[in-house]
C-alpha cells in the first residue's frame, strides 16, 4: 500500500482535523482499500487528505450521521471528488436536494419503488433459474460476466427500455463511476466513455424508448409537467447506474463469499429464508460504492472539530461498513448479524434508487441455487480498480450439483 502518515494537524490541515497524507486514489489503494480505510477510522472522526484537498469519514455513526443530514451535507453541487464531473451532473436525482431531489426521486420511485419491483419478480426468477441451470453444466465460468451480470443486463435492455448494446452501456456505466473520482491518470483515461454516456442522454428522445417502458414513464413525467425535458433525459440515465455496476459487483463478490464459507452456503440451502440476510450482509461486506462526496453549506462540527462551510467532504461507506466498534468482526460473513443495517446501499435521502431492485436480484440468483447447487469452487479473484467502485470483477467459479 502506499506509504501515509498522520501528521500534526497544526501543519497541513485547515482545521484541527487530523491529517492523513495518503492518496485514496492510488492503484494499490483501489485495488485493496481496507487498510487505509482503518487508518483513516482510527485516526478520528474526519480527517483531512492534502493530496485532494478535502476532508473524509470513515466511521460508521459519523457517516450514517452525515448521510442522513442533507441539511449541512449537500448533494446539490455534486458528489464527485472534482469539479468539472459536479457541474456536469446537475440534472441527476444524484446530484439534487430537497425538493428538486424529491420530485426527481418520485419519478424513479415509481418503477423502482418496493411495489414495482415485486411486479416483476417472476420473470426475473425465470432467468435466474435459467442462469444457474445453464451455468451447471460448465466446468468453470466467469462470476462476473456468466452470473452476475445477467439479471442486471436484462433489466436494462427490457425494462429500462434504451436503445444500446449492454456492452456499451456497461463500458459507460463503469467510466462514469470513474470520473467521479479526482482528476488522475484514472479519471482523464474515463472521460471519452463517459461523455458517451453523457451525448446519448441529450441525445434521447420519447420517441427513442420503448413504449411502456421505465424511461418512457420519465417522459409521461415531463410531459405532465413534473420535470424539465432536460431532467427527463437525465434520469433515465439513472435508472442505468443502479441496475448495473453495483449489482454486479455485489453479485460477483456473493459467489466469492459463499465460496469462501461454506458453512455459510450450507445453513443457506438448510434454511432458504436466510437468502435476504445474505444478500444483505454480503452487501456490507462488499462495499460496491467506495465513496461519494458531500459538499457543506456551513459550518459544521464533529466531535469538537469544526469543518468549514464550502468544504468538500469523501464519505467512505466502505470505511464505514467495516467498522470494528459497530461491526463487531467486520470482515467476518455473518447471517446472523444483528446489527445488519449498514450504508452499502447509503443512507437517508440519497438511498440507493435501486435498493429494491438489487436486493430482489441478488435473492433469486440464491433462490435458483439452493435446490441445485451443493458447493461453489472459486479459483483466484481479479480486482477491479476504479475511482468510486470496488469489487471483483473476474472470478472462475464452478457449481457442483
Amino acid at each position: 500500500m502506499a506509504a501515509e502518515m498522520i501528521v500534526t494537524p497544526s501543519r497541513r490541515a485547515p482545521t484541527a482535523a487530523p491529517v492523513v497524507d495518503a492518496d485514496l486514489y492510488s492503484d494499490d489503494v483501489l485495488a485493496d482499500s481496507r487498510g487505509l480505510f482503518a487508518r483513516i477510522r482510527h485516526a478520528g472522526p474526519v480527517v483531512w487528505l492534502p493530496r485532494h484537498r478535502m476532508y473524509a469519514i470513515g466511521r460508521f455513526a459519523d457517516v450514517r450521521a452525515a448521510l442522513r443530514d442533507d441539511t449541512h451535507f449537500r448533494s446539490g453541487d455534486g458528489v464527485a471528488a472534482n469539479a468539472l464531473v459536479n457541474r456536469l451532473g446537475r440534472h441527476t436525482t444524484l446530484s439534487s436536494d430537497d425538493e428538486v431531489h424529491t420530485a426527481r426521486r418520485r419519478v424513479l420511485m415509481r418503477s423502482l419503488g418496493a411495489k414495482a419491483v415485486a411486479a416483476i419478480e417472476e420473470p426475473l426468477a425465470h432467468e435466474a433459474a435459467a442462469v444457474v441451470g445453464e451455468l451447471l453444466g460448465r466446468a468453470y465460468f466467469d462470476a462476473a460476466s456468466d452470473f452476475a451480470s445477467r439479471l442486471p443486463t436484462r433489466v436494462v435492455s427490457e425494462l429500462v427500455g434504451v436503445d444500446g448494446s449492454s456492452d456499451r452501456l456497461l463500458r459507460w456505466a463503469a467510466a462514469t463511476f470513474e470520473v467521479l473520482g479526482p482528476i488522475n491518470r484514472r479519471g482523464l483515461r474515463a472521460v471519452p466513455r463517459s461523455l458517451g454516456l453523457l451525448l446519448y442522454s441529450r441525445r434521447l428522445r420519447p420517441g427513442g424508448v420503448a413504449s411502456g417502458s421505465w424511461a418512457a414513464s420519465v417522459f409521461d413525467a415531463q410531459r405532465a409537467g413534473e420535470l424539465t425535458f432536460e431532467e427527463a433525459k437525465a434520469l433515465v440515465i439513472d435508472f442505468v447506474a443502479p441496475s448495473l455496476d453495483t449489482t454486479i459487483l455485489a453479485s460477483t463478490h456473493l459467489l466469492w463469499t459463499l465460496a469462501r464459507h461454506p458453512d455459510a452456503w450450507t445453513e443457506i440451502r438448510a434454511d432458504p429464508a436466510l437468502t435476504p440476510a445474505a444478500v444483505v450482509e454480503n452487501v456490507r461486506i462488499a462495499s460496491p460504492i467506495r465513496a461519494f462526496t458531500r459538499q457543506l453549506a456551513a459550518d459544521h462540527e464533529i466531535d469538537g472539530i469544526t469543518l468549514p462551510a464550502g468544504a468538500r467532504v469523501a464519505l467512505l461507506f466502505g470505511a464505514a461498513n467495516l467498522d470494528e466498534t459497530h461491526f463487531p468482526d467486520p470482515e467476518r460473513f455473518d447471517l446472523h448479524r444483528s446489527n445488519g443495517q449498514h450504508v452499502g446501499w447509503g443512507n437517508g435521502p440519497h438511498t440507493c434508487v435501486g435498493i429494491h431492485l438489487a436486493k430482489l436480484e441478488m435473492r433469486l440468483l440464491l433462490d435458483a441455487m439452493v435446490p441445485r447447487v451443493d458447493r461453489i469452487v472459486a479459483g483466484t479473484p481479479g480486482r477491479l480498480r476504479n475511482n468510486t467502485l470496488q469489487g471483483i470483477d473476474r472470478l472462475p467459479v464452478r457449481f457442483v450439483a
